[in-house]
């Protein structure tokens, strides 16, 4: 009868009152009946042998007060106390009784457009990046069905979705998994000042307290991340993913730290995943592989995701799946969308842009978000200030070199080019990634960023149809 009161006096506070407050009181026993669970119920239980806390489902409660287990990973155990548990659910979620009449529908609300605009709003689905997530989620989930290493680097322009992808596959594929099975981290590369930094993050993120045990120097605690991250003979080794994002940043302080992790990585009997996130799309070379070649069976254990940047049309169709239809007039919406796409393709940024117009709408009582709105919005955000300068400072390393290359075949009378001498072009400036057969990839990739940037454009071609579609390598450009 108590519980089904306290199931009542939920719904609002008028029955709250009507109920008298000795009901609320309990004695010692009743407290225990109402924390109790029930067969079914899935809790975080203790596993004395670690003493960590995994998922598992109540098999059995047996007559001491004990519970029988079965572990998420097909462990079982009887005669778990109650203080071992710790329940997943609400502990007064009592079912009301059929006679209580239906509460009010829990429609979700609606985001606020404000707030969908801003960055640290994840929607639940994003859109044009299917490809890449997919490759990302196969990526974890090989590795946790092998329990063996690799290394991932996933890169492209700046607003892409790249962490956010990472993210989200990582907690897709390992999310439910337990802690006997993987272990992850997730390390920003400009937060450590040094190598040494950056290696005591990794083994506190991913090894049990013993590896830093004592202090160890760099030489004895890459010994000790060798030891806990080989598999060896174990039946079930613990797969161990360091997502490192800005990874960059590490080539500076500590490039030769951020090597032997990748040394560890990359080892046959590793159970080490590193994944790192970047703009430039050479870091591998330059960090890892220098003259290594593709056969290498170190460099086969390395795989690389590139996010290009979004097109108009893709910012569109990202700004309305956040806000709804309605929101912007279509013309406004479309000119910050090809505005940006022109200048970047940063969804960040489209996003920033959209959230001033709207504010600035609201405080002259306009609806819906007009173009002048938006126009004042990309204003104020710098895009009218923006020449070709700053344009070329906002891009990677590599589209660096591609603009190098499209430079030196710019000598002819109407300056075009094809796309395949630019590619030719690319791989004399890139010579290593030449022998790894990479410059295709990223040539295409450059001149995505270098079209974007308003560097790069389509010059006229007077070839056939066919001929077109026979060989698009030969498309111009200037």
């Amino acid at each position: 009868w108590l519980l089904r009161q306290a199931g009542k006096n939920r719904d609002g506070p008028a029955r709250r009152a009507a109920t008298p407050q000795t009901n609320t009181k309990m004695s010692a026993s009743s407290k225990k009946r109402k924390l109790s669970i029930a067969v079914g119920d899935k809790v975080d239980a203790l596993w004395p042998a670690d003493g960590e806390y995994y998922p598992a489902k109540v098999r059995a409660i047996n007559d001491d007060g004990t519970v029988a287990l079965d572990y998420a990973d097909g462990d079982r155990r009887n005669g778990a106390s109650t203080s071992e548990l710790r329940c997943k659910k609400p502990v007064l979620d009592a079912p009301s009784t059929p006679t209580e009449p239906p509460s009010e529908p829990s429609e979700p609300s609606p985001i606020n457009p404000d707030d969908a605009l801003r960055l640290s709003y994840a929607p639940d689905t994003t859109s044009h990046r299917e490809t890449e997530y997919e490759a990302i989620r196969r990526f974890f989930a090989e590795r946790l069905e092998q329990r063996r290493g690799g290394s991932l680097y996933v890169c492209g322009a700046p607003g892409t979705g790249k962490t956010l992808h990472v993210e989200r596959a990582r907690a897709h594929v390992l999310g439910s998994v337990a802690t006997r099975d993987a272990k992850a981290c997730f390390l920003r590369g400009t937060a450590f000042a040094s190598g040494d930094a950056f290696l005591r993050a990794v083994a506190k993120g991913v090894c049990s307290s013993s590896v830093l045990q004592g202090d160890p120097e760099r030489g004895e605690l890459l010994l000790r991340l060798k030891e806990t991250c080989d598999a060896g003979t174990k039946t079930n080794p613990v797969l161990r993913v360091v997502v490192v994002d800005e990874i960059d940043s590490l080539l500076k302080c500590g490039g030769e730290a951020l090597r032997k992790v990748y040394g560890l990585a990359t080892r046959e009997t590793s159970t080490l995943a590193l994944i790192g996130v970047a703009n430039a799309i050479d870091v591998p070379r330059r960090a890892f592989f220098g003259d290594i070649p593709a056969s290498c069976e170190e460099a086969s254990r390395h795989g690389t995701v590139v996010f290009r940047p979004y097109e108009h049309k893709q910012l569109v169709d990202i700004v309305t799946q956040r806000v709804g239809e309605g929101i912007f007039a279509a013309p406004a919406l479309e000119f910050v969308a090809r505005k940006v796409a022109a200048h970047s393709g940063d969804a960040r940024r489209a996003l920033d842009a959209c959230r001033a117009a709207l504010l600035a709408a609201r405080r002259h009582g306009e609806h819906p978000v007009s173009m002048a709105r938006a126009a004042e919005a990309i204003r104020e955000s710098g895009g009218a200030t923006h020449g070709p300068l700053a344009a070329v400072a906002s891009l990677p390393h590599h589209a660096h070199v591609a603009l190098r290359a499209a430079l030196d075949l710019s000598t002819n009378a109407d300056r075009s080019f094809t796309r395949s001498a630019l590619a030719t072009a690319y791989s004399r400036l890139q010579p290593q990634l030449g022998r790894r057969g990479d410059c295709a990839g990223a040539a295409d990739d450059s001149v995505a960023l270098l079209e974007s940037a308003g560097l790069v454009g389509a010059a006229p071609d007077r070839r056939s149809k066919a001929l077109k579609a026979r060989n698009p390598g030969q498309a111009k450009l200037r």
